[in-house]
């Protein structure tokens, strides 16, 4: 049994190797004209949109930028605890600015009294 790569009339794969058995009487595989025994890969990876070029006898690549992105669909929205995460980022940013804004003024104080026990100039 070897696998074979059927492809469409446009030349393009299928989608699904097909199990081939060899001929009972001869032992042969009889390979369909419409297939392959060589999988879709270049380089050994698979391919996005693999075409099959009869004369050269390979499988190439089709798929362009634009194809490759169709695919990828819409990113998935944040889930309840990366909001929270968000969320809680935030606000520890607010409560450090709140902290120097209460250490600013909480100095501005201490000065004005201390200009005050001296006797009120600047």
């Amino acid at each position: 049994m070897i696998l074979i790569y059927p492809y469409g009339e446009d030349g393009f794969y299928i989608g699904q190797p097909v199990e081939l058995f060899p001929d009972a009487e001869t032992g042969k595989y009889n390979i369909p004209p419409n297939a392959t025994d060589k999988p879709p890969e270049k380089n050994g990876s698979g391919m996005w949109r693999p075409w099959y070029d009869r004369e050269k006898e390979e499988w190439i690549e089709k798929a362009d930028q634009k194809y490759k992105d169709s695919l990828k669909g819409p990113a998935d929205p944040p889930s309840a605890v990366d909001q929270l995460k968000a969320q809680s980022a935030a606000t520890m940013v607010q409560l450090a600015e709140a902290q120097n804004l209460i250490e600013s003024q909480a100095k501005m104080i201490a000065d004005l009294l201390l200009m005050l026990a001296e006797g009120g100039e600047a």
